[in-house]
């Protein structure tokens, strides 16, 4: 078996096991429990893109080295970060459409004055620039699954 055979659980264990280190030792190491370390070994789940790299950087082991040949954990970045992406987006829709609602409700209940139109004009624009990018994020979600789910 070659070393790129290996897959990112054996990997790890390999790394910890040549410093003599126990899973506990090494889930101090990154801020994680020794169950986190067993998870990652047995590939119940990954290590994060962060802790990968400092990983990579404490061990002096190339980032290559420990995701090559593994798609599995390639494609567990990618959905992480496009998981990532369309949450920080959800976000600034969210905060758009609500400032702007609020500021619409607040500049409705204000005194009648210049401000208050002002006020209002800012509020109908945030609500609508959120709309808008909340109308391309389903556009984006739309596209995403039927690429997924397309036979």
């Amino acid at each position: 078996m070659k070393e790129n055979d290996i897959d990112i659980g054996k990997k790890i264990s390999n790394i910890r096991k040549a410093c003599n280190m126990t899973q506990e030792e090494f889930g101090a190491l990154f801020h994680v429990t020794r169950q986190t370390v067993s998870n990652w070994e047995n590939e119940k789940n990954y290590p994060d893109l962060k802790t990968l790299i400092e990983i990579s950087d404490r061990f002096s082991v190339s980032l290559d080295q420990i995701l090559k040949e593994n798609p599995r954990m390639v494609k567990t970045i990618d959905q992480e970060r496009i998981r990532g992406s369309f949450k920080r987006q959800k976000a600034v829709t969210d905060f758009l459409c609500g400032a702007g609602t609020g500021l619409i409700i607040g500049g409705l209940m204000a005194p009648s004055s210049p401000r208050q139109a002002i006020v209002i004009f800012i509020g109908i624009g945030l609500v609508f620039a959120g709309s808008v990018l909340q109308f391309r994020y389903q556009e984006r979600l739309s596209a995403l699954l039927d690429d997924r789910f397309r036979l």
